[in-house]
């Protein structure tokens, strides 16, 4: 599995670094640090660019060779990591295009706390980067911690729900992890069938046991997603979304309740199918 994390040598962008190492220890695990120099500076700041931009190339180099260092100190066990350091001036477009060329399969981006969370992710560049991503993007909350992944909680609207769940299972039976299919039933959006029945046609047709849907009814889809998540013991949180619009509200509300999930538990964002 190849891993790209973008990074600016910062302690936050490390929690997905240590996140990433840890998870090497039970898959196969390519890790890609990628730091992009920002060119987008204000016009007064171009007068003698070229000299600022050999000094902060410079200054990069160093940082990524001294947090190389540091990974291979830390940890006893072999792991491939190669990087990158470039410059453009969209961040995100470029993590998308390098992600792309090079065949990443997961983008995994550093978070800090839940109030933080909505800050890292909706202030800048990891903004654009879960918007803009083709590639699945796997957000590290500061104190979340690996220790297998045995719950995956999946919450799902029912829409697509077949071709979302083929995206799971690859990645589910790497890690011989249950799909906990989560749908709240909020304002009567009752699932329209059997749920037993469904939970025996995904298991056969996806040729994979440790499928389960359960159905929730509440009537906020935060809560119920933060009740299911205590319930089961959640490892990881699926979502498919199309833009960040559906994640700021959970962020935005999570934040009040104090109960939110994205405090402890990576989130794992997939595209939205048009």
């Amino acid at each position: 599995m190849r891993i790209l994390i973008p990074t600016d040598f910062s302690e936050l962008s490390k929690v997905a670094i240590n996140y990433a190492l840890d998870f090497s220890k039970d898959v196969d695990v390519e890790l890609i640090l990628l730091h992009v120099i920002d060119t987008n500076v204000p016009s007064m700041a171009r007068i003698g660019s070229s000299k600022l931009h050999e000094a902060i190339q410079s200054s990069s180099e160093r940082s990524m060779k001294e947090l190389i260092a540091s990974i291979k100190k830390d940890n006893s066990h072999n792991i491939e990591i190669s990087t990158e350091i470039t410059s453009g001036a969209s961040i995100e477009k470029y993590v998308e295009m390098f992600a792309v060329k090079n065949d990443i399969d997961m983008i995994c981006i550093g978070t800090k706390g839940a109030s933080g969370l909505k800050k890292i992710l909706f202030g800048s560049n990891a903004a654009g980067i879960i918007q803009n991503s083709s590639i699945p993007v796997l957000t590290i909350p500061e104190f979340a911690r690996y220790k297998g992944i045995e719950n995956i909680v999946y919450s799902s609207d029912m829409y697509n729900l077949e071709n979302e769940i083929a995206l799971i299972v690859p990645f589910a039976k790497l890690m011989d992890s249950w799909i906990q299919i989560l749908h709240i039933d909020k304002d009567n959006e009752r699932f329209e069938g059997d749920i037993e029945q469904k939970e025996m046609s995904l298991r056969k047709d996806f040729s994979y046991q440790k499928i389960k849907f359960t159905e929730l009814k509440i009537d906020s889809v935060i809560q119920g997603i933060n009740k299911f998540v205590a319930d089961v013991d959640a490892d990881m949180v699926i979502m498919f979304t199309h833009h960040t619009n559906f994640l700021e509200k959970v962020f935005q509300k999570s934040v009040t309740q104090n109960t939110a999930f994205q405090t402890r538990i990576p989130l794992f964002t997939f595209q939205k199918e048009s």
